[in-house]
C-alpha cells in the first residue's frame, strides 16, 4: 500500500512538473527573470533541506533577505503573467526538489547538504543577489531569452 501511495504521488508530481515547466520553457526569459528564477530555485532547495534536516536556517534566511525575496517573487509573477501561474510553478518546483531529495536517506541528505546550509547561514542580501546572478549566468544556456 505504501508503495502504491508513493507511486501515485510520483505520478502527480511528474504531471505537475511537466505541465508547468513546459509553459515556462515556452516563455522567454529576461535577464531579471533568469536571476529571479535561480533565486527562487535556490530558496526552494534551501527550504526543503532545512525542513528535512530540522534546521531553522530557512526561516533565518528569509527574514534576512526578505526585500530581495519579495523582488524576486514579483519578477517571477510578472514573468508568469500572474500570481496563480507563479504559485503553480512554485508548488511544482517545491515538489520536484522534494522528490529529488527523497531518494536519499534524510541523514545522508543532511550531511551532503551541510555546505548549502552553512552558506545560507551567512548570506546577506547583497550576497544573495550576487549568488542568484551567478547561478543565472551559469544556467544561461537553459533559458529561452527574450529578444527586443
Amino acid at each position: 500500500m505504501k508503495r502504491f501511495v508513493l507511486a501515485a504521488a510520483a505520478v502527480v508530481v511528474a504531471a505537475m512538473h511537466q505541465a508547468v515547466p513546459a509553459a515556462a520553457r515556452e516563455a522567454c526569459y529576461s535577464p531579471a527573470a533568469m536571476e529571479a528564477d535561480q533565486a527562487i530555485r535556490y530558496m526552494t532547495d534551501l527550504m526543503v533541506i532545512s525542513s528535512s534536516c530540522q534546521d531553522t536556517i530557512y526561516a533565518e534566511f528569509r527574514l534576512r533577505n526578505q526585500v530581495a525575496i519579495r523582488a524576486y517573487q514579483k519578477a517571477m509573477i510578472e514573468h508568469f503573467h500572474g500570481t496563480r501561474r507563479f504559485d503553480d510553478w512554485n508548488t511544482a518546483l517545491a515538489n520536484e526538489i522534494s522528490m529529488k531529495h527523497s531518494v536519499i536517506p534524510t541523514p545522508q541528505m543532511c550531511q551532503q547538504s551541510a555546505a548549502i546550509l552553512a552558506r545560507a547561514r551567512e548570506l546577506n542580501e547583497p550576497q544573495f543577489r550576487a549568488l542568484a546572478a551567478s547561478l543565472a549566468s551559469q544556467a544561461n544556456g537553459q533559458y529561452h531569452k527574450c529578444h527586443k
